[in-house]
């Protein structure tokens, strides 16, 4: 298992995540986001998985960025473009 963050453009994509992990029984964690990741407040989504599975859980247009934590750090392996951009 892995150790995921899962950055959004905005609410809406915390929402259809939550509501796309709870569907299929996930177990997840809502937080606000640390703030050595990000300057502004809002929420990201904490998510274990065997790697390879947290793609499944990028939503288009929703999803701003990935990140796995590795050697006690959280490195961003993703970065993905807004629905208006």
């Amino acid at each position: 298992m892995a150790d995921f963050l899962f950055l959004f453009h905005s609410t809406l994509g915390v929402i259809q995540t939550r509501k796309a992990l709870q569907a299929e029984g996930m177990t997840f964690r809502i937080a606000d986001i640390p703030r050595q990741l990000h300057r502004q407040c809002g929420l990201c989504i904490y998510l274990s998985c065997p790697p390879g599975e947290e793609t499944r859980w990028i939503i288009p247009g929703h999803t701003e960025s990935l990140y796995r934590y590795e050697k006690n750090d959280w490195c961003c392996i993703g970065r993905f473009d807004s629905c208006g951009s």
